[in-house]
């Protein structure tokens, strides 16, 4: 029998790992559950980047970052989204908006993923949930694992001691602003201070910039509409919708999330 001091390289199908955390939305007076999900180019890249971002805001490495956390001044809320964002617009991101509640969007999430593994001659998947998503393990289990591509392992976690686990949060956080955008709750055009492109930092409005770092993060189909600039759709793939409310109300919240234009907006 051979004996060998390091194991045999082999290459295999790539596997999608995943960050999946939520939030709720209000369209048309029903409230929807939004998942978000991100499967991260390179996490200790990403997991230094966060560090670092929390250093230079002035907190411990172990303290939580979140969405609506209202422990932050205005000046470290936008240092944190300035810089976050750049990390977010590096992964490959899914949106689930269901009024079907947390179990059926984590179901209906499940679903998506193995989509795009097949879509992308991924082997499969494994999702890390925010603690309370996944309600009935048993359930999830039958339904994930039935998948093919499949779903090779799941768990719950707790965002408060997982750092990429808050970017999850961030990540979804973001879409929901995007989708009050589209319904005209936040002021799209509000100004903030950042650098924005090439070092050169000045005001932009909020929106601009939420559309310029986070582009390319959904998953989608490009299209080339007569060979001129390119747009993505992600309706359907990276953004998939389970809802009653009338289409008019939802094109409205969709606005910023149905398609993206991959061309020069500077």
């Amino acid at each position: 029998m051979a004996i060998y001091s390091r194991p045999i390289k082999k290459e295999f199908p790539e596997i999608a790992s995943l960050y999946v955390d939520d939030s709720s939305c209000n369209i048309g007076d029903v409230t929807h559950t939004l998942l978000g999900a991100i499967n991260f180019q390179d996490e200790w890249n990403a997991l230094a980047s966060l560090i670092e971002i929390k250093e230079k805001v002035g907190i411990g490495p172990q303290e939580e970052i979140k969405w609506n956390s209202d422990k932050f001044t205005k000046e470290q809320r936008n240092f944190i989204s300035e810089h976050i964002l750049p990390i977010l617009g590096e992964t490959r991101g899914f949106l689930i908006i269901s009024e079907h509640g947390k179990q059926a969007a984590a179901l209906q999430l499940a679903t998506q993923l193995s989509d795009f593994c097949r879509a992308n001659d991924f082997w499969g998947f494994i999702i890390r949930f925010d603690n309370g998503i996944v309600q009935d393990s048993i359930e999830f289990d039958r339904h994930a694992y039935s998948l093919s591509p499949t779903c090779f392992g799941w768990s719950n976690v707790d965002s408060a001691h997982d750092q990429l686990m808050q970017c999850a949060d961030l990540f979804v956080g973001f879409q929901k602003l995007r989708i009050d955008f589209g319904l005209e709750r936040a002021d799209r055009k509000r100004m903030v201070e950042l650098d924005a492109h090439d070092g050169v930092r000045g005001e932009f409005e909020l929106e601009w910039y939420v559309r310029l770092s986070l582009r390319h993060s959904l998953w989608g189909d490009i299209e080339r509409p007569n060979e001129g600039q390119p747009w993505k759709k992600n309706f359907g793939l990276g953004v998939r919708v389970f809802s009653s409310v009338p289409d008019d109300i939802m094109d409205k919240a969709l606005t910023y999330l149905r398609r993206e234009y991959l061309g020069c907006i500077y």
